[in-house]
């Protein structure tokens, strides 16, 4: 209880003593010493409160050498305050408005750092996670042999996993509300755009399932033997790139399916084609007779 009563005591002091020194600040016209105890609060962790003092004077030191530590503290106080948009903007500025810093590198990483952490749940608008992968992929550019390049690979190989769930799911709505053409198109896109994906090769078999339906069920005559077509390259694709895979049943079944459409399309096709045939050996036998009697 002694040990907790101490604590909580000491505790309070700290931020009496930091509010006391930020009530100084405030009222102070010296921008050396608003600069001293803006420090001083950031160094205790009091973020907010130096954020605010460094806001003060930010202008004041332009062109000094203190320009420099202002900015970089002020992006490293929004990071630790979780704004990390801000921090993200604020630490790419530094690098390059202070190339020479011997910061510029952690800047630039932080940068991109804090966009990664500010990066949504996959289900959430995705921009941000594009933002976030060109950071990184610029952090590596600009410097290829730092420390932190393999760190960096491993944020974009996990904000790339994050798209690939986007896209699939986004994908699988489509297909389980019936939006088969939709659903048949999201689904190559996901496979093409994220090859190594541990999605492939459920997104092409839901490709099959997705073509087989609209050709099947939903397509017009005109439409109906491109679409079978369609869905029958879809299978061989499928076949050739996952020969032992878990739905190669199904995907078999469904072939077997699209060749009994196929032959069902084939022959009521062929008696369009009769009845058309005979409809125009009809149209020409009243009109032979017409002419007979405009003769006669």
């Amino acid at each position: 209880m002694f040990k907790k009563i101490s604590f909580a005591l000491a505790l309070a002091m700290t931020l009496s003593a930091c509010n006391q020194r930020y009530n100084q600040a405030m009222k102070s016209s010296d921008k050396e010493e608003i600069f001293e105890i803006a420090t001083e609060l950031y160094e205790q962790g009091k973020y907010d409160l130096a954020l605010e003092l460094y806001g003060r004077i930010s202008t004041s030191f332009v062109g000094t050498e203190k320009a420099a530590d202002i900015a970089y503290n002020t992006a490293y106080a929004n990071f630790n305050e979780k704004d990390y948009p801000m921090a993200g903007h604020l630490f790419k500025n530094f690098s390059v408005t202070y190339p020479l810093d011997n910061r510029a590198e952690e800047a630039l990483f932080l940068s991109a750092y804090s966009y990664y952490k500010g990066s949504p749940k996959y289900n959430l608008d995705k921009t941000s996670t594009y933002s976030a992968i060109d950071a990184l992929q610029n952090f590596i550019n600009a410097y290829p042999n730092s420390e932190h390049v393999a760190e960096a690979n491993g944020y974009i190989d996990e904000l790339r996993m994050k798209l690939e769930k986007k896209a699939f799911e986004i994908a699988k709505v489509y297909f389980n509300t019936m939006k088969y053409k939709a659903a048949g198109v999201a689904f190559d896109n996901m496979a093409d755009d994220f090859p190594d994906s541990k999605y492939r090769e459920e997104a092409m078999i839901y490709s099959l399932r997705s073509k087989y339906e609209l050709a099947a069920n939903y397509s017009r005559i005109d439409v109906k033997e491109l679409r079978l077509q369609e869905a029958q390259t879809q299978y061989r694709l499928f076949t050739k790139l996952y020969p032992q895979s878990i739905y190669k049943a199904e995907a078999d079944k469904i072939q077997a399916n699209l060749t009994k459409e196929i032959e069902q399309y084939n022959n009521r096709k062929k008696e369009v084609d009769l009845e058309k045939e005979a409809q125009k050996a009809k149209d020409k036998q009243i009109q032979n007779s017409l002419d007979n009697q405009q003769v006669n």
